[in-house]
């Protein structure tokens, strides 16, 4: 109160100040996206106590850029065999009950897939 005269402190020094892009802090960046790739930007914007924009202009200047994965369906010579013994078993069940079919959950192999229940809506990885 002596210096300024008032009770009201400074706003300076609140809150996470202004961090410079400095070469340390741009290699601590490419590190966190090199270390887990799927890590969003803001993520690593609060592990490193640094802006977002920051984060996300360093990500632009190293040419590293979000992409998003997609399922696709694949074959291998191993599905074969199974397929056409599912299909045979099917086929007698059918002979042997008309209404098997109505009995049976087909789903999206989008949803339901060997590896699990999944979701690539919010997956992306930096490249």
């Amino acid at each position: 109160m002596c210096e300024t005269r008032s009770f009201v402190t400074g706003m300076y020094d609140t809150g996470r100040g202004r961090n410079v892009r400095t070469p340390q802090v741009v290699e601590d960046i490419l590190q966190g996206v090199g270390d887990r790739p799927d890590n969003s930007t803001r993520e690593v914007s609060r592990a490193l106590n640094v802006p977002h924009s920051i984060v996300w202009r360093v990500l632009r200047d190293e040419e590293l850029h979000p992409y998003h994965a997609q399922k696709v369906q694949a074959l291998i010579p191993a599905d074969y065999a199974p397929r056409v013994e599912f299909a045979s078993w099917f086929l007698q069940q059918l002979e042997a009950q008309p209404d098997f079919s109505a009995h049976v959950l087909f789903t999206d192999e989008n949803t339901f897939t060997r590896e699990g229940i999944s979701n690539t809506h919010n997956l992306h990885v930096f490249f």
